[in-house]
């Protein structure tokens, strides 16, 4: 290796620890981490004693994190994509790359880009092609943007399997958000047969059926598979699911699924099941169990009220 690149992380929820600690264990240097919650008096000692865990500084800007960086990588929520961007456009400068890793939409991704350049340093998007863990940072990711290439270079020193895929950033954007329609889409379509079938102790019946149509797939290791992570992240595929949304409306496609998806997703991060289930039988225990609170309590609201309609 030439030489030792020094990169920083905006944010540090679950991915920038997991790419950072591979970056550093690959011979990049990781110099400093900034995330939002810094900025609380209620989480700052979590964030601080988080980011000495993995042997990285915790910034308490991000003119301080991003200082001395060649690579800074944005790994904060979708939704945060922006004001992420604002946060540190400000502060950079060229030669630097700004590596925007979120999940959003190629409009959000030009929003973003927009703010970076201004700065005179680097935009590149990447488009994150499969679940982090357990791969790392050699998960696969496609790169778009003028300055892809070089950074593809640099990334590629530390093993990371990047692939410039173009110039024009939302190139690769686009082809997460198509892919994205299938995935959660297939996550979400499975929840919704799991949990019609359990209204009727049919679960098993269902995915035996499933076993047999599609023998090359362990059907119940996969609903095992997906029962907690659609737990421990609905809240944030619903979210993401909506970006889709409008990716496919911008190309003139009707984003029927996806938005169903969403709302699927959505519907679940709002039981607020509070477990991490093991299995799906758990994941549906839990969920009939909740669904049997929500009714009880609609049907005692639906009491109070004859009864203070009839005392009136």
């Amino acid at each position: 290796m030439a030489s030792t690149h020094r990169f920083a992380f905006i944010g540090f929820g679950e991915a920038g620890p997991i790419l950072a600690d591979g970056l550093a264990a690959s011979g990049a240097k990781v110099i400093a981490v900034y995330d939002i919650l810094i900025g609380d008096p209620k989480t700052v000692a979590k964030i601080e004693d988080k980011a000495r865990s993995h042997g990285i500084v915790a910034a308490k800007t991000p003119k301080e994190a991003v200082e001395g960086a060649e690579v800074v990588i944005s790994a904060v929520v979708s939704s945060e994509s922006v004001a992420a961007a604002k946060s540190v456009a400000p502060h950079l400068k060229p030669g630097q790359f700004y590596l925007d890793i979120n999940s959003a939409s190629p409009n959000v991704k030009k929003q973003v880009a927009k703010l970076i350049e201004a700065s005179g340093a680097s935009f590149v998007e990447a488009a994150v092609m499969d679940l982090i863990p357990p791969k790392g940072h050699k998960t696969p990711m496609l790169l778009a943007g003028r300055e892809a290439k070089s950074l593809e270079g640099i990334l590629r020193q530390y093993g990371m399997q990047v692939d410039a895929i173009g110039t024009a950033v939302g190139e690769a954007s686009a082809v997460k958000m198509a892919r994205s329609v299938f995935l959660k889409g297939f996550t979400a379509i499975l929840l919704e047969s799991l949990v019609a079938a359990s209204k009727v102790g049919a679960e098993e019946r269902v995915l035996d059926s499933l076993q047999t149509t599609f023998p090359e797939m362990n059907w119940r290791k996969v609903a095992d598979y997906y029962a907690n992570r659609l737990v421990k992240h609905a809240k944030r595929q619903s979210a993401e699911m909506h970006e889709v949304a409008e990716t496919l409306t911008g190309l003139g496609v009707e984003p029927i699924t996806a938005l169903a998806s969403a709302a699927r997703l959505g519907w679940l991060a709002d039981l607020q099941l509070g477990i991490e289930p093991r299995s799906y039988g758990e994941l549906l225990r839990a969920i009939n169990e909740a669904q049997g609170t929500e009714q009880s309590e609609e049907t005692n609201g639906q009491v109070r009220d004859r009864a203070a309609h009839a005392a009136s």
